[in-house]
C-alpha cells in the first residue's frame, strides 16, 4: 500500500494557509474556534482512538464513541485510519530504520514532517485487522471525498472563514501538534535514545511521553505514573456504557 499521495499533500498545504489566513484575516472568535476544535479532535479523537487504540490496541472503547471519533478524526487531516495505523505500525517495527516512515533522523526535518513525499509502498499485512471493518475501508476509499463534500456544504450555510475556521484550519494544527512530538522525540543521532518531555507531553495530550510509549506500546497510559491527559479521557471514555 503506498503513502505517496499527491492530493493528501495538497490537503496538508491548503490547511496550513487556511491557519495563517484565519490567524491574519479572520475574526479573534475565529480563531479561537480554530485552537478548541483542534484541542476536542486531539484529545477525543486522534490520541486516544487513531493512536492509543487503533495503532495498538492499548484499550477498547464503546463502539457508538469508536465510530464517532473516527468520524471526528478525519478532520485531524492526518490520513485515513488505515494509512495511519499503517505508517505508524510500521513506525514501531522499524524505528528509526529506512523503513520507518517518518524517522527526523533517517529520513531529515522536511520528509519527517511530509512523508506521504517519499515514494514508499507499505506491507498492509500489518493492518488486516482493519481491512475486515467495513467502517474503515469506507472512508479509505472515500477520505478526500468526505472533506470536500462536508467543506462544501458547510461553506453554503457558514461562507468561506468559518469554513476554514471549523473544518481546515484545526487539520494543521493537528498535524503540526503530531509532526512537533515525533520530530522532537526522535531527532538525534542513531544511538541516542528517544526522549520523552513532560512539557511536550502536556502540549501534545501525553503523545511527549514517547520514551515509555516505545517501551510500552501496549500501555495506554503514556505518563507511566506522570500526569497523562490523553490518558484521563480514557478512563473516563471507558466508563461509558456500549
Amino acid at each position: 500500500m503506498s503513502l505517496t499521495n499527491n492530493r493528501f499533500f495538497v490537503l496538508i498545504i491548503i490547511s496550513h494557509l487556511s491557519l495563517v489566513y484565519i490567524l491574519i484575516f479572520g475574526s479573534m472568535f475565529q480563531i479561537i474556534t480554530s485552537f478548541f476544535i483542534f484541542i476536542f479532535i486531539t484529545l477525543f479523537s486522534s490520541t486516544i482512538i487513531y493512536h492509543r487504540f487503533l495503532s495498538h490496541k492499548s484499550w477498547k472503547p464503546p463502539r457508538w464513541y469508536e465510530i464517532f471519533a473516527i468520524i471526528l478524526g478525519i478532520f485531524s487531516f492526518t490520513g485515513s485510519p488505515i494509512t495511519r495505523t499503517l505508517a505508524h505500525r510500521y513506525h514501531h517495527s522499524y524505528t528509526e530504520t529506512n523503513k520507518d516512515p517518518h524517522s527526523p533522523r533517517v529520513h531529515g526535518i522536511f520528509l519527517s514532517y511530509f512523508p506521504m513525499l517519499k515514494n514508499e509502498k507499505l506491507n498492509p499485512i500489518l493492518i488486516k485487522d482493519l481491512l475486515h471493518d467495513n467502517l474503515y475501508t469506507f472512508i479509505h476509499k472515500n477520505y478526500l471525498n468526505i472533506i470536500l463534500i462536508t467543506c462544501c456544504i458547510t461553506f453554503i450555510f457558514l461562507g468561506f472563514n468559518w469554513t476554514l475556521s471549523i473544518l481546515i484550519a484545526p487539520g494543521a494544527l493537528c498535524w503540526f501538534n503530531i509532526s512537533l512530538c515525533n520530530i522532537l522525540c526522535h531527532w538525534g543521532k542513531n544511538n541516542d535514545p528517544i526522549k520523552q518531555n513532560r512539557i511536550l507531553a502536556w502540549i501534545t495530550f501525553g503523545e511527549g511521553y514517547h520514551k515509555h510509549h516505545h517501551e510500552n506500546p501496549r500501555d495506554p497510559d503514556f505518563g507511566n505514573g506522570n500526569y497523562d491527559p490523553g490518558y484521563a479521557v480514557i478512563k473516563l471514555i471507558s466508563k461509558l456504557p456500549n
